[in-house]
């Protein structure tokens, strides 16, 4: 009887154990759902503000009306053999295109912004590809999908008439090829020819995304595999095909240079070693800082708290992971600092304005990224402080979010 009771009272304490167990365990898998439940409305929610703020019908402003002006007088040949009216710089294939949706439309706005809206919103879930590429925490995927929700300059050139959502989207698809470039090399040839022939055309609808071209470019002249010669003579065909065209039908014509768009008070200047420092360290700031929000100038600095952390990833990543990935260009992780490189000499050549936020719009998503990973080397002090680091950028980018939101409903 009395080993009856020892074995009862041990079941009893076995199973209140078992009870408490479960509940413990329980709390991490709710919070696992709510973190999940909280990624998937931040998606939606970015999309429903780029929609939302798509459809508002804001009526053209200056800039937009003056490309407008091209589109409602030139005959479709005129884009590739004039000069667009005012001097506008503008990828001239993609400009056609926005001319012949519109047309039928009778130049209705929403025509006129259709092709903006359609790159920002399929930039957007590539560059949720990437990312889940490159963050494993739920935690930081979701501080990474707040950070376009609190981007007013990525809600607001998903409806723009001019190009930038557009270079967002090519160089995120140069991104993801170069993520994959390895294993469909391996694995589809057939897909991985298509995509090189068709990876430097690109460029005829943006101008950054011969930015990205050297890489697939560098990856191939390193490669050893058996279908290399065939793949660089498919990619070299392209690219010179395609940079033979832009400068025939667009660059030649246009004669772009940043003084030609008043921007060259964003170049580097060499006047003296001040000028050149100031001019690079303001840049440089403008290159990070400028992605959430201008007013009220708080919320500004409350955004440099974070996203120095972007910057200095960049570096860091670059010299951490090039050797990792076996000399090559194969992630955001090495090539972003190249990218941060090709800006600077082309502002110190004065042929780019470098640290104007509309024309580096390709560069945001990057710093976004990267400032998500900078946040990562808090955990080299103690974990504790990354995670309060990060719960604070994602307060920050809740708050942000909120006030766009407002605004654009």
């Amino acid at each position: 009887m009395g080993k009856r009771n020892h074995h009862s009272r041990n079941s009893a304490h076995t199973q209140g154990k078992y009870r408490l167990t479960v509940n413990i365990s329980d709390r991490p898998n709710i919070y696992s759902r709510l973190i999940s439940f909280s990624i998937l409305f931040a998606i939606a929610w970015f999309l429903t503000l780029c929609t939302l703020h798509y459809f508002n019908l804001r009526t053209l402003w200056l800039d937009e009306y003056q490309v407008f002006r091209s589109l409602a007088t030139f005959a479709p040949i005129d884009f590739f053999t004039k000069e667009l009216i005012t001097g506008q710089i503008f990828p001239r294939l993609y400009l056609f295109l926005i001319q012949r949706i519109s047309e039928p439309f009778d130049w209705h706005v929403l025509s006129l912004r259709l092709l903006s809206y359609l790159s920002m919103t399929t930039a957007f879930l590539i560059w949720l590809k990437i990312a889940n590429y490159e963050l494993k925490s739920k935690e930081e995927y979701f501080a990474f999908v707040l950070s376009w929700t609190a981007s007013i300059p990525l809600i607001y050139y998903a409806s723009e008439l001019k190009p930038y959502s557009m270079d967002v989207m090519t160089t995120a698809i140069f991104l993801l090829f170069i993520y994959n470039q390895k294993k469909l090399e391996e694995g589809n040839p057939k897909v991985y020819f298509g995509l090189l022939s068709a990876l430097p055309l690109l460029g005829l609808f943006s101008y950054p995304a011969f930015l990205f071209f050297i890489f697939p470019l560098y990856n191939l002249l390193t490669t050893k595999s058996p279908l290399r010669q065939k793949a660089l003579i498919c990619y070299l065909i392209s690219g010179i095909a395609a940079i033979a065209c832009l400068y025939f039908f667009d660059l030649r014509i246009t004669q772009a240079t940043t003084g030609k768009q008043s921007f060259h008070d964003y170049a580097i200047s060499f006047a003296s070693a001040g000028e050149f420092f100031k001019t690079w360290g303001e840049g440089t700031m403008n290159l990070i800082s400028r992605w959430f929000t201008e007013q009220p100038k708080l919320l500004k600095k409350l955004g440099l708290i974070f996203t120095p952390f972007g910057l200095i990833y960049i570096f860091y990543a670059f010299f951490s992971h090039f050797k990792r990935e076996g000399f090559a260009f194969r992630s955001i992780n090495t090539v972003a600092l190249v990218i941060y490189a090709e800006l600077f000499l082309l502002g110190a050549l004065q042929k780019y304005p470098f640290s104007v936020p509309r024309t580096s719009l390709f560069f945001c998503p990057i710093v976004l990224l990267m400032t998500v990973k900078g946040l990562q080397l808090l955990k080299k002090i103690h974990p504790r402080i990354h995670q309060i680091f990060l719960s604070l950028y994602c307060l920050f980018l809740i708050f942000v979010t909120i006030g766009i939101g407002q605004v654009v409903f």
